[in-house]
């Protein structure tokens, strides 16, 4: 480098400025070796003595507060600077940043835009100032949106916003960097008349958008997190419904509504903090079938639990999982047990709660719609929900979370009340179905919460619609999905029927040997019957029993399977295996042994003895679902 462009650099580097007169209550350095004799904020920025002179260390910055998170852990500074292009960036940085020559410490700075010299001692003595510096304020960082308790204060944590009233600054600090998509445009009235008022009369299109009121409800009522599946064929309208849902809580400038929409092609790792992102809001994913098959499962249940995997820190020390609280509305032209079915797997009861099936086609000939409101076909109601779903977005989730902020704030029982309520709607469903199991309960409860945060916006004069429209529309749609699941009972009942079912069904005589007695004339001919193999119309490959032709339990002739233990297992894989077998005793397919077993000791011809479940063929015919 010539001397000439060595001094330019110096120029720019070491420009002098005016010192930066500190605020009574600002950052003040700590310590018995303060830097302020050795590194001086001057207008411009930092800068350290030299002996040639000052050096320039970084941009201009100031140090709003100290901050920790709400275990007293991870304690930094809150930094306030202007980007290179003026526009005003806060940034927390923790304090473990500051060791050594801070180099990661340096390029968060530099990503948001504030000069960091790249010299070498640079990084050092940036580290060193912002590492004894100390300030009497105090901010809290969250990781997350939604629900917080600061210092024993409820609030809610948006990126843009912190409803309520906190006693000391909230700062939201994700895991994953990336544009809010919390926005706002146009004006709630605009929302109301364009959005939500045309959904009225549509059962699963205000299933979607009292679906997105629900998700800041799920901590009131202590509820788990979960999801809604609309399934059905392309171009129902399925990601209208989804459009008018993300409209609730935001979108971005020139795609409207839609930029809120996430996709289901994520990786499962990247999908914790979308998720993070989303707690206590509502998490649109569109296009199941484009998630990876082995992973799919597993998403819905970390999605539905709210936790994502612990993993290792810097230091090598345990980090606590990222924690979450989200109410998600999916669709896919496949439902979830096709899904998983596509890698070889079966879809557990667990995972039919926590992403509640549901088909998108509403019966009434218009796909997913059911009133069109003078609009001449489903296309064109789809166009101007479209259009007004770009035009306006995010006003709903801002009124309705203020509207809840100011009832908790008259109503301390609130939480309760909402309880009770949803207590109530879930008897009055449930009435007419007293076999309904907790897998049944437990989606009617979402359902419920659904229809009362519909009421609630509706109330607080969001919607448009009459009060009772978001009840009517959940209902309907959780007797939809009741009627297609066949059986209030268990899911794992049915299962075990079907998967018993399938087996026989597929497997029958390549894999069931015949049981064939000795012919009587083999005595006559002075043959051993016992050494005598029984004739074999197929040949049995992985034997999983026989099958004999004989009396059944209705004294009719027909096919009775001996199913040895490992076939068993096989068929049922997946279930919880007793409760599975005591099923099929209960619903007479299987003939329990003596002394309480459920299995049987039995002679076929041509083997030794071997315990077997005997089972009826008439499986086969049995309901899908259940009788």
């Amino acid at each position: 480098m010539t001397k000439r462009r060595e001094a330019g650099r110096s120029a720019i580097l070491n420009a002098p400025a005016a010192e930066a007169s500190p605020a009574a209550d600002a950052a003040q350095p700590e310590g018995d070796a303060a830097p302020g004799a050795r590194l001086i904020m001057r207008d411009n920025g930092l800068h350290r003595r030299t002996a040639d002179g000052l050096m320039r260390i970084s941009g201009y910055f100031e140090v709003l507060s100290e901050t920790r998170d709400d275990d007293a852990q991870a304690w930094g500074l809150l930094l306030r600077f202007n980007d290179r292009d003026g526009a005003t960036q806060q940034v927390v940085v923790t304090r473990d940043l500051f060791a050594g020559e801070g180099a990661e410490l340096r390029n968060v700075l530099a990503r948001r835009g504030l000069f960091i010299n790249p010299a070498k001692g640079a990084g050092a003595a940036l580290c060193e100032y912002l590492a004894r510096l100390a300030s009497p304020k105090r901010a809290r960082v969250v990781p997350r949106t939604g629900w917080h308790r600061i210092d024993g204060v409820r609030v809610f944590v948006l990126p843009n916003e912190v409803f309520g009233k906190p006693p000391v600054e909230v700062v939201y600090q994700p895991p994953l960097r990336e544009p809010s998509l919390f926005n706002t445009a146009g004006t709630l009235d605009e929302w109301r008349d364009m959005v939500g008022a045309p959904c009225a009369g549509n059962s699963r299109l205000v299933l979607s958008v009292s679906a997105a009121f629900a998700a800041p409800l799920l901590d009131l009522v202590a509820e788990e997190g979960g999801g809604l599946h609309l399934r059905g064929a392309s171009r129902t309208g399925k990601t209208t419904a989804l459009r008018v849902a993300a409209s609730v809580w935001g979108g971005e400038a020139g795609a409207g509504a839609g930029a809120y929409i996430r996709q289901w092609r994520v990786t499962s790792n990247a999908v914790e903090g979308v998720a993070a992102a989303h707690s206590d809001t509502l998490l649109p994913l569109d296009e199941l079938g484009q998630a990876d098959a082995r992973d799919v499962g597993g998403v819905a249940y970390m999605l539905a639990n709210g936790q994502g995997k612990a993993r290792m820190d810097r230091g090598a020390a345990l980090r606590a999982p990222l924690r979450f609280r989200t109410l998600f509305l999916s669709t896919g032209e496949v439902g979830l047990c096709d899904k998983i079915a596509e890698a070889g797997g079966t879809m557990k009861a667990g995972q039919e709660v926590r992403l509640v099936d549901l088909p998108a086609d509403a019966g009434v000939g218009l796909g997913l719609f059911e009133d069109l409101h003078g609009a001449a076909s489903a296309a064109e109601f789809t166009q101007a929900l479209r259009d007004a779903t770009a035009r306006f977005y995010g006003m709903p989730a801002v009124t309705f979370l203020r509207y809840l902020m100011d009832r908790l704030e008259q109503d301390a029982e609130l939480p309760a009340a909402l309880r009770s309520w949803q207590d109530e709607m879930v008897r009055g469903w449930l009435e007419a179905h007293a076999d309904a199991g907790g897998q049944v309960r437990s989606v009617a409860r979402r359902f419920a919460l659904v229809a009362i945060a519909g009421e609630l916006a509706t109330e607080a004069g969001i919607t448009g619609w009459d009060p009772t429209e978001s009840s009517d529309a959940a209902e309907l749609c959780f007797r939809a999905w009741l009627a297609e699941r066949g059986t209030a009972g268990a899911r794992e009942d049915a299962q075990a029927v079907v998967q018993m079912r399938k087996f026989i069904a597929l497997n029958g005589p390549s894999r069931f040997e015949e049981w064939r007695n000795p012919e009587p004339a083999a005595d006559a001919m002075g043959v051993d019957p016992d050494a005598t193999p029984p004739v074999e119309r197929f040949r049995a490959v992985k034997r999983a029993g026989w099958r004999r032709w004989t009396r059944d339990g209705a004294a009719r002739a027909a096919w009775v399977y001996y199913v040895l233990p490992d076939g068993m297992h096989e068929a049922l894989e997946g279930l919880d295996y007793k409760p599975a077998i005591k099923v099929l005793v209960n619903r007479g397919f299987v003939v329990p042994g003596g002394a309480g077993k459920s299995s049987q000791s039995v002679n076929p011809p041509g083997h030794p003895q071997a315990r077997v479940y005997v089972l009826y063929g008439s499986i086969l015919g049995a309901e899908e679902a259940g009788d």
